[in-house]
């Protein structure tokens, strides 16, 4: 290998002492070997850095980072900064990869002179079984023009994409967000630049109770609303609020709205609470009956539900929980 390696893998560590070595091992047989994996422990309380240590042996590409805990894009912020590829990487680190993880996405994007590469998605259970496969769609993604990714043409994950590494010397993630850190930076790396795309399932995310995407953090309901926030600052920047006014309307209710009371539903343990205070930040200028039957129109589930919500909270507790039983992360 280089010293200087052509990619640099992001892998904050808490709490995965069951999952780690899983991880690691994928990494390590990647069929493209010149990379650095960054393991940053995020202040772990349990063995995984021991496990990841015996895991990966004196396999010098993995450098070991420590630092004080501060959730996941602290993690991946502070792996950023010793960096050295020319290109970069996230992982989760109970998710593990295929062999091609590194191999298809850069060949791609050396092919077609892009800055980021996307891959499709295998969602599995802990017994490594695939639930469902998601992908990507970047055609639709230009040609809907959907750069607050609402229209759901592609992931707005950070770990099933490589990315010149240049692109974070501008932009970094929020560690003031703690849940869907993803979703607050990845609409804007993502705008503007040339983006390729592998349709293989690279990635396998694994579907575990007590995860993030499977419970509702004391921080959601402003990480929510920081959200919304940025993009309404984007918009504005941009000069987009003007011929993009149905598409914002839209974006609210679906990514604000829509999916708020569809966790809560699921998830909240203090449901009416928790609902009596997302009405107080709602902004009822977007939550109309107009714009409902807007939604109804674009997409019928979710403007029943706003509907349905709208109408009866308790009412839609009870619906969510049958039509939405299936839903993954």
């Amino acid at each position: 290998m280089n010293n200087i390696p052509t990619v640099s893998v992001i892998i904050p560590v808490y709490g995965v002492e069951q999952f780690i070595s899983k991880c690691l091992l994928s990494i390590q047989a990647q069929t493209f070997t010149d990379f650095e994996c960054l393991v940053v422990n995020d202040g772990s309380p349990d063995n995984s850095i021991d496990v990841a240590k015996q895991t990966v042996g004196n396999d010098k590409r993995f450098i070991f980072l420590e630092k004080e805990n501060g959730g996941l894009a602290s993690a991946r912020n502070f792996g950023l900064d010793f960096a050295k590829g020319e290109y970069v990487a996230f992982l989760d680190s109970d998710d593990y990869v295929e062999p091609e993880f590194l191999a298809k996405p850069l060949q791609r994007m050396q092919e077609e002179q892009s800055d980021i590469c996307m891959m499709s998605i295998n969602y599995v259970d802990e017994a490594g079984t695939v639930i469902k496969v998601r992908h990507n769609d970047v055609d639709a993604y230009v040609a809907m023009n959907d750069f607050l990714i609402s229209k759901d043409t592609v992931t707005q994950y950070a770990w099933n994409k490589i990315y010149k590494r240049e692109i974070f010397a501008s932009i970094r993630f929020n560690e003031e967000v703690i849940t869907y850190e993803d979703v607050y930076v990845n609409f804007r790396i993502l705008y503007g630049r040339k983006i390729s795309n592998v349709k293989t399932p690279l990635i396998n995310y694994l579907q575990r109770a007590g995860t993030l995407s499977r419970d509702i953090k004391p921080t959601y309901l402003q990480d929510r609303l920081a959200i919304t926030k940025v993009q309404e600052q984007f918009v504005n920047s941009h000069g987009l609020a003007e011929s993009h006014r149905d598409y914002i309307k839209f974006t609210y209710l679906k990514t604000f709205v829509f999916f708020s009371i569809v966790r809560y539903a699921r998830y909240s343990a203090k449901y009416n609470a928790d609902i009596n205070q997302f009405k107080k930040v709602l902004n009822r200028d977007y939550f109309t009956g107009r714009n409902i039957l807007f939604m109804m129109k674009e997409e019928p589930k979710v403007g029943f539900s706003l509907l349905l919500f709208k109408l009866s909270p308790a009412v839609f507790k009870k619906f969510a929980g049958f039509w939405f039983r299936k839903h993954v992360a």
